[in-house]
């Protein structure tokens, strides 16, 4: 290798290593700029919160206010007053009736917990002595003691913190409620306002938005709501026919651990099982199974068809939409995370059925057969109903054109057979013509030698 070669050959590498570092600075201050700009848009999570609560809310009552003013009459401005009066006067009274019932159970509490950690202890140790086996001795005993330890020292830190937190959370609500009246009281303005900063190319993307966030969140919310009332009455149930203290702390903790998607349902049979085991042993065989059975009804027959009208999605998007909406929003994210996730999977679908329609030059033919078909279909389904179509003419065109091309292949085949039967035939009459004139050869020899 010359001079020359090995120069070129080190300006290659020079070039190379300059650009996996440009790369590698370029992901690096991308990675900066990303975690500065979380960093700011942290501080307005808060108000986001609150924004979104409001907006919930009014979405909420607003099937409410509408039934009113269109099958009972009342002016809309009256039924919205209706309605915010006695979801007012709903709310005050379920949080005295709480805040009573849960002083009266921490009362009961402190008053009977040690006579109830005796109990829990000697439940423990009878649970030790059943499933000890060999060296597997565990000591569920001293591992409750640290859980009890860890729970006064939360509770500690947080007691201390209830005045704030009160403050705060009352301030946030009455917030909520004004911001929530106005968005229902001026929805139909607020949204004309929001069509008419739209350009009119995408008044279908605006209407697949509206109806998607609707169905969306109201079938997601009606089926936990639906999940959790269900778990609350087996709770009660449970509590009232054994006579288990603590009822409602049991009850409420149970309904708040059904409406958290996925990993919720687990979470709502501890507190009436873990309960039943302390003070009503003899009934945990009974509790425990049926609890189980019919969570598992809920579960995998009941839960996957109220969500299937409004979610529509694969329950690995469910398991992603509950981790992210998790990560970014705490528990309001893990509640509310997964029809976010679901009104996004309808436009990626969207676009994706848009995008192989625009590959097909007979798109506007196609649509027109499937809006006569379906006249009640929305866009979406339109797009996905014509987006199926095409992908199955394709397949239809190409397996046409494979058994085409075999078909042509079979009788090219059948050709060049017949073909090749045509020239044996000939070469099997040039043979015999071939021997009769050898044949007539010899005959003429033998006359010649023979003479006349």
């Amino acid at each position: 290798m010359n001079e020359s070669d090995e120069q070129a050959s080190r300006d290659r590498r020079e070039r190379w290593w300059r650009s996996v570092f440009i790369i590698i600075a370029t992901v690096y201050v991308a990675l900066l700029l990303i975690g500065l700009l979380v960093q700011i848009l942290g501080g307005f999570l808060q108000i986001a919160l609150v924004l979104f609560v409001a907006w919930l809310l009014a979405f909420v009552l607003s099937p409410v206010v509408a039934w009113l003013h269109g099958r009972v009459g009342v002016p809309r401005g009256v039924a919205i007053g209706v309605v915010y009066a006695a979801t007012l006067l709903l709310s005050a009274f379920l949080l005295f009736y709480a805040a009573s019932s849960i002083g009266a159970s921490v009362e009961q509490m402190t008053e009977e917990y040690p006579a109830t950690r005796t109990r829990i202890e000697s439940t423990l140790r009878d649970w030790e002595a059943a499933v000890s086996f060999g060296r597997f001795d565990p000591d569920l005993a001293s591992l409750y003691a640290d859980v009890e330890a860890t729970g006064v020292r939360i509770a500690e830190s947080a007691l201390g913190e209830v005045p704030g937190v009160t403050v705060a959370l009352l301030g946030s609500l009455v917030i909520v409620i004004i911001l929530s009246l106005y968005m229902l009281a001026d929805s139909a303005r607020i949204l004309a306002k929001l069509n008419r900063v739209v350009s009119n190319r995408y008044a279908d993307q605006v209407e697949i938005l509206e109806r998607t966030v609707s169905r969306a969140f109201g079938g997601f919310l009606r089926a936990q709501v639906i999940l959790a009332g269900i778990q609350t009455l087996l709770t009660v149930a449970v509590v009232l026919v054994l006579g288990l203290p603590y009822g409602f702390l049991i009850s409420a903790v149970s309904a708040i651990a059904m409406l958290i998607p996925f990993f919720g349902p687990p979470l709502a049979l501890i507190p009436p099982i873990a309960v039943t085991a302390i003070f009503a042993p003899q009934w945990i065989i009974v509790v425990a199974p049926a609890l189980l059975v019919v969570q598992t009804v809920l579960v995998n027959y009941l839960q996957p068809r109220l969500m299937r009208d409004a979610l529509g999605m694969h329950p690995i998007l469910v398991l992603v939409g509950l981790l992210v909406g998790s990560q970014v929003a705490g528990l309001w994210g893990a509640l509310f995370g997964i029809p976010i996730l679901a009104v996004l999977n309808v436009f990626f679908n969207y676009v994706v059925n848009l995008r192989t329609l625009e590959e097909t030059p007979i798109t506007d033919e196609v649509l027109e057969e499937v809006r006569l078909e379906s006249p009640e279909a929305t866009p979406e389904e339109l797009v996905a109903l014509a987006a199926d179509r095409v992908v199955e003419e394709a397949e239809e065109a190409a397996d046409a054109a494979e058994a085409a091309v075999a078909d042509a292949g079979e009788l090219a085949t059948d050709d060049l057979r017949a073909a090749a039967g045509e020239q044996r035939r000939a070469a099997d009459e040039v043979g015999v013509t071939a021997a009769d004139l050898h044949e007539a050869a010899d005959e003429t020899g033998e006359v010649r030698r023979t003479g006349p």
